[in-house]
């Protein structure tokens, strides 16, 4: 206890002070966080827009939207076994929606005979269970409820990571408004129109960021060990966080952000293997190759996708452009949860780097940090607890 509280008084002169500072309890409150849930309702109210939009020109059928059943195979078969025949066909082969509404059919692998099967990579997609579950009602939902389901969080995800975001530039005494840097990046926009869950590994990792801040590291911790789940990837930005915490706040807190958020995703990783088989499920991982060659790949067939050239190349870009700033930011937390997004990248194969929506969903926590970073907070390299004493 001692030891935080030391650290609270050395940082307490980088702490962000703004006007919420002079002002009373309740003017304060709504000073620090009436704001961010502004921004996040403007979010909010855009997205669900867009959706009517495209759901009104879709006769309100939302299979489109969330990619079910993209192609002739099993995974058609299986949606029209549970939906029937008005399941729209998305052109080629689809993505990650018709594998998110399978899982959400039994998300607790109880007949996996049934449903896993029908993944293409049943461990792999198995190891990303939150989005599902919660799209299903943990499972109490029959499946055009899980259909409607996979949409209502999806949207409501980008508008909480959004609020988060926001929370996090207050933090770095930054506008509320810089929030926008998460629910208008393209990675996470590119996961809204391909039915990807990855943007709610990323929201609670900013929740996770904007509880640090805040002192409040239980609140932490529990937002890591859902990133976790919601996408396993997510623990590159768990081992930033720790870095920094044991640098700014002691080995004690950053060992706790290790553990049990690792804990928890070995946990349901071994739940898996005990549903449907026991493998490494390293077979499965066709993402990660060697540096650049995905890159290099790609170029080969960019000259007929203009715009996934442009987006390849930018990306890449800003990969060495936000690796600079970061050294430059030595201290910033932010900088920290995104910066191991760098080396996976070069390491991402064709598979990633042919769509444009792909790769940038892949580097969607480059792409805020570096806003954060850069724009919103540019002359600050450093974030601390702001209030609360930091204990777990």
């Amino acid at each position: 206890m001692q030891e935080m509280d030391s650290h609270r008084e050395q940082v307490a002169d980088l702490t962000p002070v703004d006007g919420a500072a002079a002002l009373g309890p309740f003017d304060r409150r709504n000073a620090r966080y009436g704001l961010p849930l502004l921004v996040a309702i403007v979010v909010l109210l855009l997205v669900g827009a867009w959706l009517v939009r495209n759901l009104s020109a879709t006769d309100w059928n939302p299979t489109m939207l969330v990619a079910v059943a993209a192609e002739e195979g099993p995974s058609l078969g299986y949606s029209r076994a549970l939906l029937g025949d008005s399941v729209e066909n998305r052109p080629g082969r689809g993505h990650d929606g018709r594998f998110f509404f399978v899982q959400a059919n039994d998300p607790w692998l109880l007949e996996p005979h049934r449903h896993a099967a029908v993944l293409d990579r049943p461990v792999y997609r198995s190891q990303r269970m939150l989005y599902p579950t919660l799209a299903s009602g943990f499972g109490l939902l029959e499946p055009w409820g899980a259909v409607w389901g996979l949409l209502a969080v999806s949207v409501v995800t980008i508008s909480a990571g959004t609020y988060a975001t926001a929370l996090v530039a207050r933090g770095m005494g930054a506008s509320a408004w810089w929030g926008l840097a998460f629910g208008f990046n393209i990675g996470v926009v590119s996961e809204l129109l391909v039915g990807g869950g990855g943007h709610l590994g990323f929201a609670l990792v900013m929740f996770s960021i904007a509880a640090i801040q805040r002192g409040r590291l239980g609140w932490s911790v529990a937002a890591l060990s859902g990133a976790v789940l919601a996408r396993e990837v997510m623990l590159v930005a768990t081992a930033g966080i720790v870095v920094w915490l044991w640098r700014q706040v002691g080995p004690k807190a950053a060992l706790i952000h290790a553990v049990v958020p690792g804990a928890v995703v070995a946990a349901w990783a071994m739940y898996v293997r005990s549903r449907i088989g026991w493998m490494s499920g390293l077979a499965e991982v066709e993402e990660i190759g060697w540096p650049f060659v995905g890159f290099v790949q790609a170029l080969e067939f960019w000259p007929n996708r203009p715009l996934s050239f442009a987006v390849g190349v930018a990306v890449l870009a800003l990969l060495a452009v936000f690796t600079l700033r970061f050294i430059r930011s030595p201290g910033s937390l932010v900088g920290y949860a995104a910066i191991g997004f760098v080396p996976l990248a070069v390491l991402l194969t064709l598979q990633v780097w042919f769509n444009y929506f792909d790769i940038t969903r892949a580097v969607s926590p480059v792409i805020t940090a570096f806003l954060l970073m850069a724009f919103a907070a540019p002359n600050r390299d450093h974030e601390a607890p702001m209030e609360g004493t930091p204990s777990p």
